[in-house]
């Protein structure tokens, strides 16, 4: 279970061994894929009318990194074009659009700068699918936990009374921003979004919080936000016990999340390198 979790976290990936250089600036290749391309969110932006969207990828594997080629327009290797993934050496030279790059052995700067950054990539991500329902969970979680306390002067019901109000709205922006997204995708590929489509980003959702979401719900958050409220009191021991929820609550979501995430990363990354290698015969060979 330990390894399993800080594999999830990236805090056992191997280190980065070859870089892609271009002037001062360096990219560390090293144990999850980097998408090349014109598109903002690609790990190398590459402008030129002549680079794809995504252009090609970099595909770290056992016996070392791939170059992946999927655009029209081609990549290019010591001046010849890919016709197959091509395992990276030092001193190749990988040419996109007019944009040239020189592979060579990762220094021990450029391996610490990719894990800090690797931390700092998840730190974004988490915030950015997480921080707007957990802010307004929290507005709820506090006020409907306040609201029910006074009322009543139980701080058992009130605790529960916020752990539900928290969960509604959590939930229902989590569902609707993941809906959004996946209409979205469905646009680009040309196909329609109907109600069908739905259970899919719920059956998701419940892969992803279903175990935390139930001890969260029915003991956890309940004995923190009740406790805040009967030892503190008020609007600060509501939030103090809410926040000492929210740690417990997000190691194995976020671990889930992030072992869905290296999942289905791994499984595109096999299926672009048999797509790749089906179609490139005449593979050009790196020489010995």
């Amino acid at each position: 279970m330990g390894a399993r979790l800080s594999g999830a976290f990236g805090l056992a990936q191997r280190p980065a061994t070859l870089e892609l250089v271009r002037g001062p600036k360096r990219w560390p290749i090293g144990a999850r894929p980097l998408a090349l391309g014109r598109a903002p969110e690609s790990d190398i932006v590459i402008p030129g009318d002549s680079v794809s969207r995504l252009h090609a990828w970099i595909v770290p594997t056992t016996s070392g990194a791939l170059l992946v080629d999927q655009s029209r327009s081609g990549t290019w290797v010591n001046g010849v074009r890919l016709q197959a993934p091509w395992p990276l050496t030092p001193g190749d030279e990988v040419t996109i659009g007019a944009v040239a790059y020189r592979v060579g052995p990762a220094s021990p700067a450029s391996r610490t700068a990719a894990a800090s950054r690797g931390f700092g990539d998840r730190l974004r991500r988490w915030l950015t699918r997480y921080g707007p329902s957990e802010v307004l969970g929290t507005v709820a979680a506090v006020g409907a936990a306040v609201s029910i306390h006074g009322l009543t002067g139980s701080a058992l019901v009130a605790a529960y009374a916020g752990a539900v109000a928290e969960n509604i709205v959590f939930y229902g922006i989590i569902f609707l921003r993941e809906s959004i997204r996946e209409a979205h995708r469905a646009g680009v590929r040309g196909r329609g979004f109907g109600s069908a489509d739905l259970l899919p980003v719920a059956r998701t959702l419940v892969l992803e919080f279903g175990v935390a979401e139930t001890l969260d719900t029915l003991f956890v958050r309940p004995l923190f936000m009740g406790l805040g409220l009967g030892m503190v009191g008020g609007n600060l021991g509501a939030l103090a016990g809410k926040l000492l929820a929210d740690v417990v609550f997000y190691g194995p979501v976020l671990a889930a999340y992030e072992w869905r995430l290296a999942r289905n990363q791994a499984r595109d990354a096999s299926d672009r390198r048999r797509r790749t290698t089906a179609v490139g015969l005449e593979a050009p060979q790196p020489p010995d």
